[in-house]
């Protein structure tokens, strides 16, 4: 009838539309339908919300352990690194010859190597460290250059030429390595 209507007269058309009915909804019963959907979807809405809290404690609760652990271990480090510079500063020597130009060495005879991290530690701390794990002698030729901070990071398998090329980027400082001494200028 869609297709052809011209195949159709008006009386026929008009008989097929009048045999038809739409049902009419009953708003009352549908209305009470929405309404129990509702109210069982706020009862499932608690426990979703409680799941949602329990996770997200959970997360929090993992950054903030894992931020307490950073800054203490952090914090370890750099008590150690102080306690090493203030065992190692006895071992310091001023060259009677270069005295005037500021010119130290330092030396240690232990060799125990360990992974090292300084954070804004002043470069003759860092020397100090680096003589103690490798068993160089380091010479400063300026005394600014003891006192220049740096962000340093080594492992104890790194080799000590590995560690002079890492500070050698940064433009303040120039170290070279000739035999058992260390040379920073």
């Amino acid at each position: 009838m869609l297709l052809h209507p011209e195949q159709y007269t008006d009386e026929q058309l008009d008989q097929m539309l009048n045999e038809t009915s739409i049902p009419v909804p009953d708003v009352q019963e549908e209305w009470r339908q929405f309404k129990s959907q509702r109210q069982h979807r706020r009862r499932q809405k608690p426990v979703i919300r409680w799941a949602a809290i329990i996770v997200t404690l959970a997360a929090l609760s993992g950054i903030t352990y894992a931020a307490i652990q950073h800054f203490w271990l952090s914090g370890d480090a750099k008590e150690e690194t102080q306690a090493v510079s203030q065992q190692k500063t006895a071992v310091q020597e001023v060259d009677g010859q270069e005295a005037g130009a500021g010119v130290a060495s330092m030396v240690e005879n232990d060799t125990i190597k360990h992974d090292q991290q300084f954070n804004n530690v002043e470069l003759q701390q860092i020397m100090l460290q680096l003589s103690h794990d490798y068993g160089v002698k380091v010479v400063f030729k300026s005394e600014v250059s003891r006192t220049l901070r740096f962000y340093l990071n080594w492992e104890a398998n790194d080799s000590i030429e590995d560690i002079i090329d890492r500070i050698n980027h940064f433009e303040k400082v120039h170290l070279t390595l000739s035999g058992e001494t260390v040379t920073i200028e």
